[in-house]
């Protein structure tokens, strides 16, 4: 049967789904078309017929949250951890949050001093790559009050592609009283958020999935 009779078959067939018929001639040619040539064809229909990507901003966040729990209300509790954040030029913003919670902080000061703030207390630092022989940090705080959210922005141009270190040193108490009225943990939140251009291809991402442009062409 010749290409002809063969295509003028399917469209008596197939005459009422109007809609296939130009998709059905395209592929009998490419069926009767020399093996390269119709691979080829055969690779531009697929690729016609595929979602276009999506770039979109995606956040990656590194930090901690942190209770104190200690066995006594005499004992406090020493805590300290760390992560490095690889910052290259595709990203475009970063965002700190801090919030800190010393419960009675105000009234113990106004008893013993200042010496609770060496026994109470969370220290944080950000550290650009190369900065700490300068022991001048990118970003640092020390709270040893209660210290509402915080939340400080940086834009594209003040930030260095660079691994950084993030860092953060703290001391507190936490108890659990007979009496829940008179329980008491110290507590705090940091956390630095990046965001990065990423690509989602549909037909190999799910919907919360995609790529970070920089890490495709590693």
């Amino acid at each position: 049967m010749s290409g002809l009779k063969l295509y003028d078959y399917f469209r008596d067939t197939m005459g009422g789904i109007s809609s296939l018929q130009p998709l059905v001639a395209i592929m009998l040619v490419c069926l009767l078309t020399s093996g390269c040539l119709g691979l080829a064809m055969q690779r531009e229909i697929i690729e016609d017929y595929r979602e276009p990507p999506e770039v979109k901003p995606k956040p990656e966040r590194f930090g901690w949250d942190h209770t104190f729990h200690s066995e006594s209300a005499s004992n406090t509790i020493f805590y300290s951890n760390s992560t490095t954040i690889l910052f290259d030029e595709s990203v475009s913003n970063l965002e700190i949050t801090f919030l800190a919670r010393f419960p009675y902080s105000s009234q113990w000061e106004e008893i013993f001093g200042n010496e609770t703030n060496e026994i109470r207390y969370v220290e944080v630092k950000l550290w650009q790559e190369g900065d700490k022989s300068t022991g001048e940090p990118f970003w640092e705080v020390r709270a040893t009050q209660d210290t509402p959210q915080t939340v400080i922005d940086f834009g594209r141009s003040e930030l260095k592609p660079g691994i950084w270190d993030f860092e953060v040193e703290a001391r507190g108490y936490g108890w659990t009283a007979p009496i829940d009225l008179f329980s008491s943990h110290d507590s705090f939140e940091v956390y630095a958020t990046i965001t990065r251009p990423c690509i989602r291809f549909p037909e190999t991402h799910s919907v919360d999935e995609c790529t970070f442009i920089s890490e495709l062409g590693s």
